[in-house]
């Protein structure tokens, strides 16, 4: 099936929102990756969820609090803007 997999990631500030389709499941270990690689986009509590949309139903969840999110983004350098 096409697009079976729903993931959502979301924060407290609703315009931060992702949603990402994918054909394969993922595990919580790659939600988390997954997560990570896209910590920049959001600030506050992190929440994810994959949803099976054939069984109607959630299959994995990661909750990153505030602090991790923070930690993380502190290690990640920020994008270099160029003078022209």
């Amino acid at each position: 099936m096409l697009n079976r997999f729903k993931i959502e990631m979301y924060d407290e500030v609703k315009a931060n929102d992702l949603t990402i389709y994918s054909d394969e499941g993922y595990d919580n270990e790659s939600l988390k990756e997954l997560v990570f690689s896209n910590l920049k986009r959001f600030d506050g509590n992190v929440k994810a969820f994959v949803y099976d949309q054939k069984n109607k139903k959630k299959t994995s969840a990661a909750f990153f609090p505030m602090e991790t999110v923070n930690y993380v983004k502190s290690l990640v350098p920020a994008p270099q803007k160029s003078i022209t």
